[in-house]
């Protein structure tokens, strides 16, 4: 594992639209080529906060995890004029607010898992297990007590992983504002207590 640097940058988000776009997608108006452009540029922007982590094998990146804390949300940058740009005033303001939606509450005592996911030619070897055993490991060494998440109840292979992980439901929704906006009506809410 290492940290995302510049040069993972297109390789990461080519993970990241693979596993999430059908979720992304409607943020940003079914515009895939300006979703890209503003998820690269909030990037970019924030690689300094050591929230974006790679799954590394031989120089080749195989799967990716962003890791939020309380401490790397407060210099979190957002980005509008990337969004004015690309999406236009309407669009612009919804996405921006729609992206807020999005933003989990998270203590001093929490270390949120906001996005997993692995390449399709690395699946099924281990590696998203290998991930969240690291995401335990920077939790603990920051002094976490706790690692959550939200995953899609109809993700039933991501919610297996979880599990057998050792993390348990806090919170099931059902909601249509989520299922209009990222595709899924029903979300469960997890915690692994450290």
């Amino acid at each position: 594992m290492r940290i995302a640097r510049y040069e993972d940058i297109d390789a990461y988000l080519e993970i990241e639209f693979d596993a999430f776009y059908n979720k992304l997608g409607p943020l940003f108006g079914n515009r895939r080529d300006d979703a890209y452009k503003i998820m690269k540029g909030e990037m970019i922007d924030n690689l300094d906060t050591g929230r974006y982590l790679n799954a590394i094998e031989d120089d080749r990146l195989l799967g990716i995890i962003e890791l939020i804390t309380i401490e790397n949300t407060k210099t979190f940058r957002k980005n509008f004029p990337l969004y004015l740009k690309h999406l236009g005033l309407i669009g612009a303001i919804r996405s921006f607010f729609l992206t807020f939606l999005d933003l989990p509450d998270i203590d001093a005592n929490t270390l949120y898992i906001s996005a997993l996911a692995v390449g399709k030619d690395a699946r099924r070897r281990g590696i998203g297990a290998a991930m969240l055993s690291y995401a335990e490991y920077i939790a603990s060494s920051r002094g976490k007590s706790k690692l959550t998440l939200w995953v899609a109840n109809e993700n039933k292979t991501a919610y297996m992983l979880y599990r057998k992980m050792g993390f348990y439901q806090l919170i099931f929704r059902s909601s249509w504002i989520a299922e209009k906006y990222f595709g899924y009506r029903d979300w469960v809410f997890m915690c692994k207590d450290l």
